[in-house]
């Protein structure tokens, strides 16, 4: 069973953070004292740690329940469905008020179901709605939060030919009703048609690259060696059809307006462990009003600049499951 859904206020008793302790095990003999040191299964767990990437699977109870945890959504039951209104969470409408955000009881990741959006041939940009979040905490200076979701793709979603620059959102850590500002991650598609994926900031002017000063840029770092003069499924993730992928992010924000924040993110598919495809050192973070901080995820296949009057291709879904927002690393899923 996979019906969780954790917000609560005993939750941020977690969020302190904890120091790992290392104990020496001092062994006497004849000559001189031998310090032992265990350097194997716990040595590299605190590595792991420490960089927001463990390396043992768990399932999705058991990353609810873990130290650290704030939010999880298992959306699974019709309960979790019931329309929201601001500023609470769950299931917002798109245009015209038609929800096609639903409860998708054959495809889920785990448990009983899993959020599925519907994107109709003809439509605009935000034709499926959304489900916004409450982070549980506000994250501002000095603080790191991390974020896991699951999500899958029709075929369709991948390879229909939006239009123009179209090219769709799949997730925002942002401040309260503000998706598009200072305090904005975002999450989506390359406007291009290789079918990647990319992050910015700041409404999409402070993106997540590596200029390397040649014409080209890395759009994908860490174990991705991804230019975007040549796109190929050796160097890039590209997203596969019909797959679930684990999204995992961890945003450790320094000072406002200095070079001092850290942005990553990872992927894995089905039993494989996570892979690094944004790492953003020194990286500045901006919020015009602090204490307005990071605070929400949105889940969303908002369609940018899409044209409603033009046909888009056959219907396509996303799915998502899983949902999870912490203080501490999360576990890749079994």
């Amino acid at each position: 069973m996979k019906s969780i859904r954790i917000v609560s206020m005993a939750a941020l008793v977690f969020s302190v953070l904890s120091t790992t302790t290392f104990w020496h095990r001092r062994a006497r003999s004849a000559d001189a004292d031998v310090i032992a040191t265990n350097t194997t299964v716990e040595a590299s767990f605190a590595r792991a740690a420490e960089e927001g990437v463990p390396k043992n699977p768990q399932d999705f109870t058991e990353r609810c329940h873990a130290e650290g945890v704030l939010t999880c959504v298992g959306f699974d039951s019709p309960e979790e469905f019931l329309p929201a209104k601001d500023p609470y969470s769950g299931l917002y409408p798109g245009e015209g008020g038609a929800f096609r955000g639903t409860l998708d009881t054959k495809i889920a990741a785990s448990g009983g179901g899993s959020l599925k959006f519907t994107i109709p041939s003809y439509s605009g940009a935000n034709a499926a709605g959304y489900w916004k979040q409450a982070m549980g905490k506000n994250f501002g200076e000095g603080s790191t939060f991390y974020v896991q979701f699951r999500q899958r793709f029709s075929p369709e979603m991948l390879t229909n030919d939006w239009g123009g620059n179209t090219y769709w959102k799949q997730v925002i850590f942002h401040n309260g009703p503000h998706t598009c500002g200072e305090v904005e991650l975002a999450t989506t598609k390359s406007n291009r048609h290789d079918g990647y994926p990319v992050m910015y900031s700041q409404c999409g002017s402070d993106g997540m690259t590596v200029d390397l000063h040649n014409g080209d840029f890395l759009v994908e770092q860490g174990d991705y060696n991804c230019h975007y003069h040549d796109i190929n499924p050796k160097d890039c993730f590209l997203y596969p059809a019909d797959t679930w992928i684990t999204f995992y992010y961890k945003t450790s924000i320094g000072h406002w307006g200095k070079a001092d924040s850290t942005i990553q993110a990872w992927v894995s598919l089905p039993g494989k462990p996570y892979k690094q495809w944004v790492k953003m050192p020194n990286h500045k973070l901006l919020n015009d009003s602090p204490g307005q901080d990071y605070d929400t995820v949105t889940l969303l296949p908002y369609m940018t600049a899409k044209d409603a009057s033009k046909f888009g291709g056959p219907v396509a879904y996303t799915w998502y499951d899983e949902l999870i927002v912490s203080t501490q690393p999360i576990a890749p899923p079994k």
